[in-house]
């Protein structure tokens, strides 16, 4: 195999600079649904999970809890997501993917994975 000559070589993006890129298509393509970055994050944990303590989902997230409860109020006012008490314990209250929310997250991640197969055609 040829060697390239280091200064012929072309330079190498840093990975911080491809994953914000990365990051900033998922944006594009979640935005085309109706849905900000946080919400489509949000959304896609209670896909997998069905429904958890806006606690939890902060930790997950890596956001504050205030922060969270925002993000809910405009899901639950989409009627993506319901807030629903737990038996048992009064005090905790758990936010719970609606179907229409499940709907969404679907669309959603179509979107994404039209979005990442126009990338790589780009490469190919």
């Amino acid at each position: 195999m040829e060697q390239v000559p280091e200064e012929e070589a072309e330079p190498v993006e840093p990975s911080g600079h491809i994953i914000a890129r990365l990051a900033r298509q998922v944006e594009v393509a979640v935005s085309a649904v109706g849905l900000s970055l946080a919400q489509y994050r949000l959304l896609a944990i209670l896909g997998e999970t069905g429904e958890a303590a806006a606690s939890k989902l902060a930790e997950l997230m890596a956001v504050s809890r205030p922060t969270i409860t925002g993000v809910v109020d405009g899901l639950v006012a989409r009627g993506l997501v319901v807030r629903e008490g737990v038996e048992g314990d009064r005090r905790r209250v758990d936010v719970v993917l609606t179907e229409a929310g499940r709907a969404l997250i679907a669309a959603a991640d179509s979107e994404v994975q039209r979005r990442i197969a126009d990338i790589r055609s780009f490469f190919s």
